[in-house]
């Protein structure tokens, strides 16, 4: 299988062996197969012009954060999440809207 990928992007497809693809501008043949892991599920895998793939992961995560009932959850399927598994430093700007918010009581 022959992976091609949009550069600096998560864009990709795949083309049998036996039928190379002539790449328009941005697409590149990659050197290798497009990566079947994931190392969490905050980024995606972006073809760099190396022609290798480079896991970048996302400064904020891929669905809506809601607060209900006093917890942290994901919008969609309402499951309470912990808020050090969110990228983005999201606990130290939380914090920081809190003491905006709330400030110290005297």
């Amino acid at each position: 299988m022959l992976w091609y990928g949009f550069v600096d992007s998560p864009d990709h497809f795949p083309m049998p062996d036996d039928q190379p693809w002539d790449p328009i501008t941005g697409w590149m043949l990659m050197l290798v197969d497009w990566p079947t892991s994931r190392p969490d599920r905050f980024g995606d895998w972006f073809a760099r012009s190396t022609g290798l793939w480079e896991w970048v992961k996302y400064p904020d995560p891929p669905f809506n954060v809601v607060y209900h009932e006093g917890k942290l959850k994901n919008a969609d399927t309402m499951v309470e999440i912990a808020i050090e598994t969110l990228p983005g430093n999201i606990a130290a700007r939380l914090a920081a809207l809190e003491a905006l918010v709330l400030p110290p009581s005297p």
